[in-house]
């Protein structure tokens, strides 16, 4: 065993002995903040029913969301189970997109559509939609967590445009723009605007030959182009050519990791 998975194997028994333990919620929920993520999903795998309820009810709804993004999506899917469905709404609107629609995808079709009914409708919408892609299509993996902007708009209307949506995505890094009719025209490097004049026009700083892959693109015909972009993110554009997700590095690195599972797979 790898030096790094022993260590996380210690980690999660040690919270595991800490949430059977007799401790007060107060003073299980600040050793529980000594602990990664990682090592609390971790722990939550050899807990019984009950005592993952236990350790979920001592975590804050955001720390909570921390931890399900570790779970594999079944795993998740069987937690929330154990969950009442209030708490489940609002783990998933916590959740980055992407992950939460994974999960969603592992409910039946008809519990599904009752979560989906209690969601916040602009969250329900982008959920609905990245659920609606089969899982061969790139379109499923996408996360709707990023920053758009206008074409028209100068440095200084950029600017406030990214400080607002910041406030519901953090992929910042890099800015995706888009014309007056909605089409995809190119993306902006966030060192770039910081570094601008406030009455620069924006069309002087966009990289308009940025790549790009389609929503229904199959994940074995782009998954080489994928690997080969050395960005942080790549867009996902419909068939209308409009911006509707991204792809970050990390989701790249999981559905190369994803493919070659398959791939083994065959072979065996």
């Amino acid at each position: 065993m790898a030096m790094n998975e022993a260590v996380i194997r210690d980690r999660a028994a040690e919270i595991a002995e800490l949430v059977r333990s007799d401790l007060s919620p107060k003073a299980a929920q600040e050793r529980l903040a000594e602990y990664h993520a990682g090592d609390i999903a971790a722990a939550a795998e050899l807990l019984s029913a009950g005592e993952r309820t236990k350790l979920f009810r001592t975590l804050d709804m955001d720390e909570l969301a921390d931890v399900f993004e570790y779970f594999e999506p079944e795993n998740s899917a069987e937690y929330l189970k154990e969950t009442d469905l209030g708490k489940t709404v609002l783990l998933i609107g916590k959740m980055e997109t992407d992950a939460a629609a994974d999960v969603l995808r592992e409910f039946p079709k008809e519990k599904r559509n009752q979560l989906f009914e209690l969601l916040d409708e602009e969250l329900r919408r982008k959920l609905e939609l990245i659920v609606s892609f089969d899982d061969d299509e790139i379109g499923s993996r996408m996360t709707t967590n990023y920053i758009s902007i206008s074409s028209g708009m100068t440095a200084a209307e950029a600017t406030r445009a990214l400080m607002d949506q910041a406030k519901e995505n953090d992929n910042i890094s890099t800015i995706y723009v888009s014309g007056e009719n909605g089409v995809f025209c190119g993306a902006i490097d966030l060192k770039d605007l910081i570094i601008a004049r406030e009455n620069t026009s924006l069309e002087t700083l966009i990289s308009t030959s940025y790549p790009y892959v389609s929503a229904h693109e199959r994940i074995e015909d782009c998954i080489e182009r994928l690997k080969e972009y050395a960005e942080d993110s790549i867009p996902v554009l419909n068939e209308k050519k409009r911006l509707i997700g991204i792809i970050t590095s990390q989701d790249i690195v999981e559905v190369v990791d994803d493919e070659m599972g398959d791939d083994y797979a065959k072979l065996g």
